[in-house]
């Protein structure tokens, strides 16, 4: 549990210390969304653009721009792009994590409606 709350410890301050309505009010008002950047994880960086196509999906990137990879938001899967098996598992931790999946879906809606 330990390895997990490291890999985790940007995420879990920031969406830990919202309360649900906080959350749902920071999710739903433009003025407070996120933008394009979702979380970012060590020197990678989660992001969803508005103006993307489907299938639902994500991207990660590397602050050097070493990694630049694309997930689906409905299984985590690996759609293009290479990465170590180690950051492979930081994405994960963030996507199975207690609010990972729900915020990229719900940040992929707000953008692109509930078409998928």
């Amino acid at each position: 549990m330990k390895i997990f709350e490291n890999i985790l410890t940007d995420l879990l301050k920031y969406y830990l210390g919202l309360d649900d309505v906080s959350l749902e009010k920071h999710l739903n008002e433009k003025a407070l969304a996120t933008k394009e950047r979702v979380e970012t994880i060590n020197d990678l960086q989660v992001k969803i653009y508005p103006n993307d196509h489907n299938p639902p999906h994500f991207h990660v990137i590397s602050k050097n721009r070493d990694i630049d990879a694309k997930f689906t938001i409905e299984n985590c899967e690996l759609i293009s792009g290479n990465m170590s098996s180690k950051n492979l598992k930081k994405i994960e931790a963030f996507y199975k994590g207690m609010k990972g999946k729900m915020v990229l879906e719900t940040i992929w809606k707000k953008y692109h409606g509930n078409n998928d």
